[in-house]
């Protein structure tokens, strides 16, 4: 005999003894279990709760209907904030209309952090500022545009390029802040 064959009496007595463990484990019929199971459901079964009558409540009155609604959106369009009852609303009028109502150019779609204020140059005697954006080198004259919080040129100097951006506040109204871009020399 060698050491891989398995003498035949030895592994015969190994399947017997595992099948009868198994089958012990097991059910012996189908009505064994469906007994079982019944039992199991007697003994765990929970009894539904009765559902109580809703309680009614009654609406109270809503005493700041004069007062403006502090969900409207009308805070963040800069609107004039009406009383939820007026009859007319009335958009309120900024200084910064006309400004805000024009087409935006190339150079406000571009954050003024990446603009680069390179120098200046005079255009019959006017001052014009030298602004490195996107690749190119673009001519800025006082009263224009630059940045997405419209930035007006104010100011053109030889050192600084001077800009009044507009900001909103948390009622909707525009509030200027002061910029300044400093000449940068040199190149990249």
């Amino acid at each position: 005999m060698t050491p891989q064959q398995t003498p035949r009496p030895l592994a015969l007595a190994l399947v017997l003894g595992i099948s009868t463990l198994l089958a012990a484990c097991g059910f012996s019929t189908a009505d064994e279990l469906n007994a079982w199971l019944a039992d199991q459901r007697k003994l765990h079964s929970a009894s539904p709760l009765a559902a109580g009558v809703p309680q009614t409540f009654e609406a109270e009155a809503y005493l700041l209907t004069d007062r403006s609604d502090p969900f409207s959106g009308k805070r963040l369009t800069g609107e004039q904030l009406e009383p939820s009852g007026a009859a007319s609303p009335a958009k309120h009028a900024s200084e910064y209309d006309l400004e805000l109502a024009g087409e935006r150019r190339d150079l406000e779609k571009v954050s003024v952090d990446a603009l680069e204020f390179k120098g200046t140059m005079s255009q019959d005697g006017v001052p014009v500022a030298l602004v490195w954006a996107n690749r190119q080198l673009h001519l800025v004259h006082l009263g224009d545009y630059l940045g997405p919080h419209h930035g007006k040129v104010l100011q053109i100097s030889a050192k600084e390029l001077r800009l009044r951006e507009l900001f909103q506040d948390e009622s909707g109204q525009w509030k200027p802040k002061a910029t300044v871009l400093a000449v940068i020399e040199g190149s990249k």
